[in-house]
């Protein structure tokens, strides 16, 4: 397990990181095939640009840009709140089988039906809802051992994963547009999206970090807890429920884009180890900056192409998941 830096406070830690997610936003509406100097945002911000680099800035990256940063924070949060109320440090969306049951439940819905783009997040809800529970019933809902949780997540999620490619199959002209939206990514992704998908995350996110104090109690015994006055099943199914929202809604506008649920929460917990009650806050905002970063990358290393940033997470995340479970991760979160 990794060691906690014990040396850094609150507000060092989130200044520095507010900071860093500033520069990179004012980067992404830079970067691209086609660069903006630093000049030339001046001049849009200023509103003299020329037209040109106006809709460039303003209509393709500033909305892709808050699209990563609300996502990338939909998914961290959401990350903190599994691994939290389970008190299980592989708890994740994308190891529980929630992100690729979302998926499939959105392919399916794409092919055989013509849904209205408004109930995209609800169709990609219950499909979450139903991955995320057949995970924790496979793993065992009392004594969720971290190897348990993974290899049935990884049931659930090849199971989810071979009925959407059976789905595609039979998806017709659909296929490609399915197989590029299923590698996870923003191109494309603009104010319109942005409208549609806010309250969806939005909600949620305000909540969850508006509840610090049964967080807190959920990291406990479920005895002890229960001592102190907290209903623990109910908080645990509320807090459970906002995740899966966060993480489904997400999916259903991006695709599937993995392990920034798992990374940016054991980065909050490194930074901050021993004060539970900034970590939903901390996460969330290490899901915007891991996401966002990992746009911006995405844009730039196949140029004049670009990468689907759920490929480049997961090349992140690979490595992490690997280090934790060749690390003395314990089943419980300290």
């Amino acid at each position: 397990m990794t060691e906690p830096i014990h040396s850094l406070r609150p507000p060092a830690v989130f200044g520095l990181l507010s900071l860093a997610l500033g520069l990179l936003f004012l980067l992404g509406l830079m970067a691209g095939s086609r660069w903006v100097s630093p000049g030339a945002l001046a001049t849009v911000l200023a509103g003299t640009s020329d037209l040109l680099t106006t809709i460039t800035v303003t209509e393709l990256r500033l909305p892709r840009n808050l699209i990563g940063l609300l996502g990338g924070a939909a998914l961290g949060l959401a990350g903190a709140v599994m691994q939290g109320v389970t008190r299980n440090q592989l708890a994740s969306p994308g190891l529980t089988g929630v992100i690729a049951s979302a998926a499939l439940a959105t392919v399916a819905m794409r092919t055989f039906g013509t849904p209205n783009a408004l109930w995209l997040p609800m169709i990609a809800l219950a499909g979450g809802l139903v991955g995320g529970a057949l995970t924790f019933a496979v793993a065992g809902h009392r004594q969720m051992r971290p190897d348990r949780v993974v290899l049935a997540g990884i049931a659930v999620t090849s199971m989810a994963t071979a009925l959407t490619t059976a789905i595609l199959l039979v998806s017709g002209s659909e296929a490609a547009e399915l197989y590029h939206w299923l590698a996870g990514s923003l191109m494309g992704r603009g104010w319109h999206q942005l409208h549609m998908l806010a309250p969806w995350l939005l909600l949620p996110l305000l909540i969850l970090l508006a509840m610090p104090r049964p967080f807190r109690l959920l990291q406990l015994d479920d005895e002890l807890a229960l001592a102190m006055g907290l209903s623990v099943a109910r908080w645990r199914a509320i807090f459970m429920i906002l995740a899966l929202v966060l993480t489904a809604s997400l999916v259903a506008f991006t695709g599937p884009i993995v392990f920034i649920g798992l990374v940016a929460p054991h980065i909050a917990r490194r930074l901050l180890a021993d004060q539970p009650q900034y970590w939903l806050p901390l996460s969330a905002l290490l899901g915007g900056l891991l996401l966002l970063a990992a746009d911006i990358l995405a844009r730039q290393l196949a140029l004049p192409q670009e990468l689907p940033v759920g490929m480049l997470t997961a090349l992140i995340g690979a490595p992490w998941l690997i280090y934790l479970l060749n690390s003395r991760t314990p089943s419980r979160s300290t």
